[in-house]
């Protein structure tokens, strides 16, 4: 029997702890410490706890880390691991399975589950106006959207106007601009820090996306499901493996029940997950759309270990996730290769150009590699923009 080893982050509470169920409180209360009221975010702060008593409750042999504290349990390198990874990894999480799901816009056969069209280009000023015009040209009255790839969040989504135009954002707290769309306009700085690389930039088309719906795969089966509905922890599942709730526009606040919308997205969840198989590696998520005919598509897959809940049937996720132990294994030959971080291929017959990309942290770096025979040469490394320096 594999033992399991539960990460957990010690969330600060909130003020209306006294509110959640009973289980997570007890569960909270014997691993991570008394449960009071505080100043903690209460969505952040049920996610933890959701998982911590689910996976206590679920998973063979449990054994709980705290983040931060002491933990005298047996080898982490022995136990599966399930939970959250935080901002400065564990080495043991560091060898756990590569996942490749950041980068499902390389990915053939996930493209006709996307419902729009969508070109990769590299990261190169003339490369991306040029992708975007002919998007425009393809697909007018549709606008389209703009996203850096390499490392996602880093910066903002460019949403072009059928016009040309987009929001120009300033980071320093500039006043925005609506300005005719360049890279340049865009990327500033990171268009000369990322020159040249492959496969930087998705440039899609704009797509309108209603009830969104995050899908939960496992062993490359989806396994569960809920609405994308911010203020929903698992506090709030109602015993329905895939709920049915869901709000037409995101954050609007008018959430609706549509168990037919449901059961359509897990059917179409399962054709997707059966597609990619191929293609994809380790557990991910998986969120979904409708168009405007009814129609569900991919928005976009994303690791597991760290994606939101909502109202998700926990029992159902550690039941799937305890049943496959295999994708949650550290292993020892992964340690010159952080296993938890995106790692994608392409190229030549002889080459092979790749990122790793860390979610976790900020310093990580992106490193090109070249592949020589059997070993990974690491030909550049490419740092984050320093932070500006500020006056007093």
């Amino acid at each position: 029997m594999t033992g399991w080893l539960i990460d957990i982050i010690p969330t600060e509470r909130p003020s209306d702890v006294m509110d959640a169920p009973e289980a997570y409180r007890a569960a909270w209360g014997r691993y991570v410490g008394e449960v009071v009221p505080g100043d903690g975010d209460p969505e952040d702060w049920r996610e933890q706890a959701a998982r911590l008593e689910a996976a206590a409750r679920i998973l063979p042999d449990p054994h709980v880390r705290v983040a931060g504290r002491s933990y005298g349990g047996p080898d982490p390198m022995t136990l599966a691991h399930y939970g959250v990874v935080r901002i400065r990894p564990y080495m043991d999480q560091l060898t756990l399975p590569a996942s490749n799901v950041d980068r499902w816009d390389l990915m053939p056969s996930l493209r006709p589950f996307l419902g729009r069209d969508a070109r990769s280009v590299a990261c190169d000023g003339d490369a991306i106006d040029v992708a975007a015009r002919g998007m425009l040209d393809r697909h007018p009255g549709s606008g389209v959207v703009a996203k850096f790839m390499l490392r996602e969040k880093r910066l903002p989504l460019a949403f072009i106007d059928p016009d040309g135009t987009f929001m120009q954002t300033d980071e320093y707290g500039g006043k925005p601009e609506h300005i005719p769309f360049a890279a340049w306009r865009w990327a500033g700085y990171d268009l000369a820090l990322f020159e040249g690389e492959p496969d930087a930039v998705l440039v899609q088309q704009k797509a309108r996306m209603r009830y969104e719906y995050r899908m939960q795969v496992i062993g490359g089966k989806p396994v569960c499901g809920a609405g994308c509905i911010e203020r929903f922890t698992p506090a709030d599942n109602r015993g329905d493996r895939y709920d049915p709730r869901m709000e037409e526009t995101r954050n609007s606040g008018r959430i609706e029940s549509h168990p037919d919308i449901a059961r359509l997205y897990e059917a179409f969840a399962h054709e997707a997950a059966h597609a990619i198989r191929g293609e994809v590696e380790g557990p991910y998520v998986m969120d979904l759309y409708l168009d405007d005919a009814g129609r569900p598509h991919v928005i976009e897959l994303n690791p597991q270990s760290n994606s939101g809940l909502y109202a998700l049937d926990m029992d159902a996720l550690l039941t799937a996730i305890g049943n496959n132990p295999a994708q949650f294994m550290p292993d020892p030959k992964r340690t010159a290769t952080p296993g938890c971080l995106g790692v994608r291929g392409g190229g030549g017959d002889l080459t092979v150009s790749g990122y790793r990309r860390s979610p976790f942290s900020d310093s990580l770096c992106i490193q090109k590699k070249r592949l020589q025979g059997r070993k990974h040469e690491v030909v550049e490394l490419r740092h984050q923009r320093p932070a500006p320096i500020r006056k007093p």
